[in-house]
């Protein structure tokens, strides 16, 4: 795991000792750049690595990295779980065994094109064709490692985080994207290509930056697609072949040359995670975040007895809301982005407390989408089974949403009446409806675009159900632009390694084959990965309810955060009242302590944004961000 950084800019000395200082924390073992010698430019385009040595401790790992044949040159981000098979099918005389090596030489064997179609893993490269005098950004198909770039000048600078492009020096303003606030409000995060900051993009998953040195123009296109096939077998059978790949996924991401542990929540993914884990190591520690036994939403318990039953070591630690109230700026500058998911703070402890045991680390994330986890599922599943609510005499239902105060149901009903997946989807995601919008004085004219970028994009999504297209959007497009992209901020932020088994795509691409009944129902969720997880899991954890890494956020809004809140919303003079109308932030505040409304993820979110404006959006120099 890593960072890296590449510019066709030329660089000062003092701007790439700033960049690398800036991206240290990603990769504290080593660092190492490159100036490669284009014949289409002018100066050498610099590739700059930091490395977190997980695979081949050794020099013979170091990056930027340079092909046998001298025509390529890599910096990566990531982990390749196949590259053992796919050094088998090469004659190289390997220096070493890091898998940076087997994917540099599998693409200079075989073509970009034919690599990113084989790769097992998770990853965000930058590649340099000396031959061709071509630059490629790519990133893994579920977006678990993000990559920036800006495309300033006929220039291009990319990165793994935000800070590093700025303090190599470009010709650009630290500026709300104006037309991406519409879409964080709605989304409660911005979808890739568009950032809150003006002028820098993050790569969409699976996708393949190329930029041309010889015209400095660039493309963006998809690398992978689906193929969507259908599962054949019965249930039983369909248990049995997703415990062979299951099983696969995590034995392939335990390979390591440095310490290896397992996130553990109360939920039943991450505990077929670490059981499924247990049956390949004995060495494991689990590690769990909670907010004391007061607080109903506390998973500590009930992970230390998941623990005891698999026979793991376990780890917890308790947090209050007043060290999270110190924390939180230091979290959002982490991130980089304002998000609207209060998992991020216990996130941003659980880390901390696994990196002084493990330098890798497993996770359950990324389980509920591809399986019908959340409750929108089955609302959209309802709609499937009874069309007629589709009808648009029922989109008065959204008028009636505002008579109730649960969430869920809120939502639920603003779907009805609309034939459309995209604005029906784009209501069920709905953190703001278009009448809170408004309040807060911000327009959204076009809400779904990417919404709509996936349905077409995704092949044959025209053959299944409406249900399992929001699903298989929710995989690549919420994942990787929310809960991933602050997990692997944070995680790095302490030099740790997340990996996610439940999104390995052999893993993924069969769950997405299974018939929509064999995954979830109006009843229940989740059916097969269920029924798999009775061979090592008793019934108690398998029928835990649901918590969700849950932050009791809207009390705290009410007693030990309200001054805190009111500070950073409704003081006069913060940066978000230029963008924000701020007697709606007001109204909003004070629907919420008087409990006509539960705002809890709404005010999470102003707040996230709030903090964000007032470091990203300052006058500060650049590197003052770090």
């Amino acid at each position: 795991m890593c960072g890296i950084f590449g510019s066709t800019r030329k660089l000062s000395n003092q701007a790439l000792s700033s960049v690398m200082d800036l991206l240290d924390h990603r990769g504290p073992n080593s660092q190492g750049h490159e100036l490669l010698v284009s014949s289409a430019s002018e100066h050498p385009v610099i590739f700059a690595h930091t490395r977190l040595a997980i695979q081949d401790l050794s020099a013979s790992g170091h990056q930027p990295m340079t092909s046998k044949n001298r025509r390529w040159c890599i910096t990566f981000n990531g982990e390749i779980y196949n590259h053992f098979e796919l050094r088998s099918k090469l004659t190289t005389n390997f220096r070493g065994t890091s898998d940076t090596e087997t994917l540099l030489e599998y693409i200079a064997t075989f073509g970009i094109e034919k690599t990113l179609a084989e790769i097992n893993g998770m990853y965000a490269l930058a590649l340099f064709d000396s031959q061709e005098n071509m630059i490629y950004l790519a990133r893994d198909p579920f977006g678990i490692k993000p990559v920036y770039f800006c495309l300033e000048q006929n220039q291009l600078t990319f990165s793994s985080e935000v800070k590093p492009i700025f303090a190599s020096g470009i010709h650009l303003e630290q500026s709300l994207n104006q037309s991406a606030l519409g879409d964080f409000l709605h989304l409660r995060y911005v979808p890739s290509p568009d950032t809150l900051l003006k002028g820098i993009n993050r790569l969409r998953p699976g996708h393949l930056l190329s930029y041309n040195l010889t015209d400095n123009q660039s493309n963006q296109r998809p690398f992978v697609k689906s193929p969507f096939r259908k599962f054949s077998g019965s249930f039983t059978e369909a248990v049995d072949a997703y415990r062979d790949e299951l099983s696969n996924a995590v034995q392939q991401q335990l390979i390591s040359d440095v310490p290896v542990g397992v996130l553990l929540s109360a939920g039943i993914d991450s505990a077929v995670i670490a059981a499924l884990a247990r049956e390949h190591s004995r060495d494991l520690t689990s590690h769990t975040v909670g907010f004391g036994s007061q607080h109903h939403e506390c998973e500590i318990s009930d992970a230390a007895e998941t623990a005891t039953i698999l026979g793991i070591r376990h780890e917890a630690t308790t947090v209050d809301p007043t060290t999270l109230i110190e924390s939180l700026a230091d979290i959002v500058n982490t991130v980089e982005e304002p998000l609207g998911t209060t998992s991020i703070m216990p996130m941003w402890y659980l880390t901390q407390l696994a990196k002084k045991s493990a330098t890798v680390v497993l996770s359950g994330q990324g389980n509920d989408e591809p399986w019908g986890g959340y409750r929108r599922y089955q609302i959209e599943l309802l709609l499937q089974q009874l069309p007629f609510l589709k009808s648009s005499i029922f989109q008065k239902a959204e008028k009636l949403s505002a008579l109730f105060k649960n969430d869920p149901i809120k939502r639920g009903l603003r779907c009805l009446g609309y034939k459309d997946d995209a604005n029906r989807f784009g209501n069920a995601y709905a953190l703001f409806t278009p009448g809170e919008l408004g309040l807060l004085g911000v327009g959204n004219d076009q809400p779904n675009t990417s919404i709509d970028y996936w349905l077409n994009l995704l092949a044959n999504s025209e053959t299944i159900e409406p249900t399992e297209r929001m699903m298989r959007i929710d995989s690549r497009m919420n994942l990787a632009d929310d809960l991933l992209l602050y997990s692997d901020k944070v995680a790095m932020r302490y030099a740790l390694e997340v990996r996610v088994p439940m999104l390995d795509p052999n893993v993924v691409q069969l769950v997405e084959s299974f018939p929509l009944d064999f995954k979830t129902n109006l009843r229940r969720t989740k059916l097969v990965h269920r029924a798999m997880a009775r061979n090592f899991l008793p019934k108690a954890i398998i029928e835990r309810p649901k918590k969700g890494f849950q932050v009791p956020f809207g009390q705290w809004c009410k007693t030990t955060w309200r001054d805190y809140m009111e500070a950073n919303l409704l003081s006069p003079n913060l940066k978000i009242n230029s963008s924000l109308n701020s007697d709606g932030i007001k109204m909003i505040w004070h629907q919420h302590l008087t409990g006509s409304f539960d705002y809890s993820r709404q005010l999470f979110a102003l707040l996230t944004l709030s903090l964000w404006m007032e470091t990203y959006l300052s006058s500060h120099k650049h590197t003052e961000l770090a």
